[in-house]
Order: C-alpha cells, then sequence, then structure tokens
C-alpha cells in the first residue's frame, strides 16, 4: 500500500512547482491542465495498486508471513482496505493542489480530513458493529469521505475561479 502511495507522493511533488507558478501567472488553463493530468496518473496508480490487492493479495500477504492463521486475516484486511483506494490518489492530488497554489488552510483541512475528522471517529463507530472487520472498513469509509470532501472543495474552487474570485 505505502509503495504505490509513494508513487503518488512524486507526482504531486512533480505537480506542486508547475501548478504554482501557472496559477501565479494567472494561467488557469495550465493549472487545470497539471492537476487533471496529475489526477488521472494517480487514479491510474492506485487503481493498480487496488486490482492487484484484490487480485493477489494472498501473494502479497506471503511476502511478510508464512502465519497461515494471520495471513488469512491480513489477505481480508487488505482487500477491505484496497477497495476504495482508487479514489486515494485523486484525493491526495487535490490536497497538494491546494498547497501548491498557496491556499494552506484548505489543504491542511483536507490532509486532516482522512486522519481526524473521519478515520478517528469510524475507528471509535465500526469496530462495535462489525467487530474486527470494522477496524479493516475504517479505511476504505475515510477514504471514501475524504474524496468527497475533496471532490467538493475541488468544485467549489473551480466554480470560484470561473467566476474570476480566486
Amino acid at each position: 500500500v505505502f509503495i504505490v502511495l509513494m508513487v503518488v507522493v512524486g507526482l504531486n511533488q512533480g505537480m506542486q512547482p508547475i501548478a504554482g507558478y501557472n496559477f501565479g501567472a494567472r494561467q488557469f488553463p495550465r493549472v487545470k491542465q497539471v492537476l487533471v493530468t496529475t489526477m488521472t496518473l494517480a487514479t491510474a496508480v492506485t487503481t493498480l495498486g487496488c486490482i492487484i490487492g484484490e487480485t493477489f493479495p494472498r501473494a502479497l500477504v506471503s511476502i511478510f508471513t508464512s502465519d497461515a492463521e494471520l495471513q488469512s486475516i491480513a489477505t481480508r484486511a487488505l482487500r477491505i482496505m484496497t477497495a476504495s483506494f482508487p479514489l486515494v490518489g485523486g484525493q491526495m492530488v487535490i490536497s497538494n493542489f491546494f498547497q501548491s497554489i498557496g491556499m494552506a488552510g484548505r489543504a491542511t483541512f483536507l490532509s486532516l480530513t482522512r486522519q481526524l475528522l473521519y478515520l478517528l471517529p469510524c475507528l471509535l463507530i465500526l469496530p462495535g458493529i462489525f467487530g474486527l472487520d470494522g477496524v479493516w472498513y475504517c479505511m476504505p469509509t475515510a477514504d471514501v469521505l475524504a474524496a468527497i470532501t475533496a471532490g467538493l472543495m475541488l468544485a467549489q474552487h473551480l466554480r470560484r475561479v470561473k467566476l474570476g474570485k480566486v
């Protein structure tokens, strides 16, 4: 999971100076182009990670342990956790995008949504409902909610840019 996320981090680092420079130069079509390109690539990478995680979970888990019981638990966990992975790339890019264009408050808020605003409450609620699976459901639930939040914030920003209220 972290290997896939590190690729997305690299894409974000490549996007930052391009988005920031062009935003400052008020070249909004270029900003949009780098955003769309980075989101597309990040989504492709995380979708590939999802496909691999869903298709070969036992093989991936067996790299780290030979214990059959642990493999069984971890295989199920990996499948649950990677189910929402295609959304993670876009959410990470949107958060980084706001940082790139100098909107640190929005970037910070989006960075905190997954870990604090959504994941912590899920950890308090879902295990009580679903048991051990509830622990694993926390991550995809937080990912989906964070992606929706990021998408709504990006849509609002793009409307403002279109209306000249940047």
